[in-house]
């Protein structure tokens, strides 16, 4: 750049050679402005014989030239001359006035040609702006003074530049349009335009008042964003506030209700402790009055020992009420609303169906779906025979080998085995260890009988002609141990027993020998627990399961009977997965009430034992409600509380009633 700034252009040697002819000759020489482009020449610094020599052809070129300077010096917002002119950032020229009213007190403008937004920094932004030193040149040339006033009319510039005419051919500079030697043009990267070394010089004067205008962007950009960052923390240090003030809050108001109920569980056991301590005492005071009556001597008054009789046979049917009774409120804990839950065992007269009437009569009900579901709505469910010779039933199942009904007694502490043509007892199941039967399972493979004992907290193993072999699993939550379990089923194809573990709500699959295998409803996850005043997240075993009481099995699936929830499970066998589940606490139609015990068809039919309302309902494998059946009453049909179910293969329905002392054939 400087090597083209030190060498002297053609066009100023050829103009001070001219302008010299011109003093020699006696000439008189226009006075032309140093800062005007050496390529022009006014018509006054031009002999007449070289206006009179000037080509048609150049003429026509000399017309268009002045047509693109008249566009030069032209206001784009008011279409006269520019009257001090002032150039935007992006390098248009506009009068300073008609800037001032177009910019008025607007933060950011557009440019009115390119529409590039410009920002206006201060209220004298206007009177800021750099000069276009080309058009103050242009102006100079064609006679427009900036300190005199504008006009009315615009001097047309094509009256005073007639005779400006290009004295050399070159590269046209892309602002003042003069034609200029290569050595004498810039191109600049950053526009990709051509400038005369004049412009190029104002281009860079330019560039760098843009430069001061990006500095000043930087330096209000880095401002406003220290300003973000002090809000965004700030907001985020409130979050936090609020959220550590929430919690708190939360944390005590949960804290406070474990209190309460822990006080009103407290409570609740203490009422019961002291109630079964009446009852001990009062047992016990009958037992010595009954021993005392044993011993009595003979010389006693015959009246004297039929009223002792008589009282202590009221006082003792009195009392065996009351021990019957004592258990009858269930207490459960609500996870779900953080509350303990109570259900009395008082059995009511819930929603039923009637049987379809003159419903077609299916060949064969197990054709289809369809054809099943048809059976059991039009199916009259009345018992066919009642046997009652049993007080308190459980659960029943009928034995793969000769086809006997065995019935758990509970409180008999055996098991009834009754062969089903004559309704009459062949044998009994007991054990010296055997307190309170309520479930039963056949393993045909193995010939074996397993029976769970819920107050013994085992599982008893019979075999086939009634001998007793082995007790599995002992109180405990361990895996292989159980507490209070009730329901069982077993895998013939597998040899796994699945055990329903009441006490601990889960189901544990294990084999004949009493070795763990699998269990159902516990899982690991992950929960934060507050120690020393820090949070730690721990593995904990958790379990779905409230209270669990049935299961049973088919080839591929294990349907638990979660009656806590009052809800119906069904998993996959291979992977675990639920399958489906449906139910809720109520007494319509596909609501559970106490829930107690469970069947599965040949098919796959789900019927479900709800105690509570004193009913049986039937669902499909997916669920859907098929037919409910029975009320709260003691006539035919009937039930007081269903302690057991069982479903067998030519679809007969058999329900024991632990409440009406009965085993009901359906």
């Amino acid at each position: 750049m400087a090597e083209k700034v030190k060498k002297r252009p053609s066009f100023f040697l050829s103009f001070k050679r001219f302008s010299s002819h011109r003093e020699d000759t006696g000439v008189p020489a226009t006075p032309v402005s140093q800062a005007a482009p050496p390529m022009y020449r006014s018509t006054s610094q031009m002999g007449s014989r070289q206006i009179n020599s000037t080509t048609p052809d150049n003429s026509k070129f000399s017309r268009k030239f002045s047509g693109g300077i008249k566009d030069l010096i032209q206001c784009a917002l008011c279409l006269e001359i520019l009257t001090k002119p002032k150039m935007l950032p992006c390098q248009h020229t506009f009068c300073c006035a008609c800037l001032k009213i177009y910019v008025a007190d607007l933060p950011i403008i557009n440019c009115p040609i390119c529409r590039t937004r410009i920002q206006v920094h201060s209220t004298d932004f206007v009177e800021e702006l750099p000069s276009n030193l080309y058009i103050d040149t242009l102006l100079a040339m064609v006679g427009v003074n900036e300190d005199k006033k504008k006009p009315d009319t615009p001097p047309s510039p094509m009256n005073n530049m007639q005779s400006v005419e290009l004295f050399a051919a070159g590269v046209r500079c892309s602002h003042c349009r003069s034609i200029c030697d290569d050595l004498d043009i810039s191109n600049c990267e950053h526009c990709k335009s051509n400038f005369c070394k004049v412009c190029w010089l104002q281009h860079l004067a330019d560039m760098r008042t843009q430069i001061g205008s990006i500095l000043k962007e930087l330096d209000s950009a880095a401002s406003r964003l220290e300003h973000k960052i002090e809000h965004y923390e700030d907001r985020f240090d409130r979050i936090i506030e609020q959220i550590n003030s929430t919690a708190e809050e939360k944390i005590n108001a949960i804290l406070q209700g474990k209190m309460e109920l822990l006080r009103e569980a407290s409570e609740l056991q203490k009422l019961g402790d002291m109630t079964a301590l009446g009852l001990k005492s009062s047992l016990g005071e009958a037992r010595d009055v009954a021993k005392r009556a044993m011993n009595m001597r003979e010389n006693v008054d015959d009246e004297e020992q039929v009223m002792t009789f008589i009282n202590l046979h009221t006082n003792t049917l009195q009392l065996l009420t009351e021990v019957s009774k004592w258990d009858s409120e269930k207490y459960a804990f609500d996870k779900e609303n953080f509350r303990i839950e109570s259900d009395s065992t008082t059995p009511y007269d819930a929603e039923s169906d009637d049987p379809l009437p003159e419903a077609a009569k299916q060949d064969d009900p197990m054709e289809s779906e369809a054809s099943l579901s048809l059976h059991y709505r039009s199916r009259n469910f009345i018992p066919h025979y009642i046997w009652r010779k049993t007080s308190r039933p459980s659960g029943v199942g009928i034995s793969p080998w000769n086809n006997h009904l065995y019935i758990c007694g509970m409180d008999s502490h055996s098991v009834l085995v009754v062969e089903r043509a004559q309704a009459k007892i062949v044998t009994r199941l007991s054990c010296d260890e055997m307190l309170c039967p309520v479930h039963i399972a056949f393993m045909k493979s193995l010939g074996e009988i397993y029976v769970t004992d819920k107050w013994k907290h085992c599982v008893h193993v019979f075999s086939k002609d009634g001998d007793y072999l082995r007790s599995l699993g002992q109180k405990g939550s361990r895996a292989g141990m159980f507490r209070s379990p009730e329901g069982i089923a077993t895998d013939n194809a597998q040899h796994h027993i699945y055990v329903v573990d009441t006490g601990n709500d889960r189901v544990q699959v294990i084999e004949t020998d009493g070795k763990f295998v699998d269990q159902y409803g516990v899982a690991t996850k992950q929960q934060a627990m507050h120690t020393s005043s820090v949070w730690e997240t721990k593995e904990m075993l958790c379990t779905e399961f409230n209270g669990p009481t049935a299961v049973a099995i088919t080839n591929d699936r294990v349907i638990v009977l979660d009656s806590g929830n009052r809800r119906v499970k069904v998993y996959n066998k291979q992977d675990k997965s639920k399958i489906v589940e449906f139910g809720s606490l109520g007494q319509r139609k596909g609501q559970f009430r106490q829930p107690e015990c469970l069947a599965v068809d040949p098919m796959g039919f789900i019927l479900v034992g709800d105690s509570g309302n004193c009913r049986v309902q039937v669902f499909r494998p997916n669920g859907q409600l098929v037919r409910v059946f029975g009320r709260l009453g003691s006539e035919p049909g009937k039930f007081g509380w269903i302690s057991g179910i069982y479903v067998t293969k030519q679809l007969d329905i058999i329900v024991s009633d632990t409440k009406n002392h009965s085993v009901n054939f359906f």
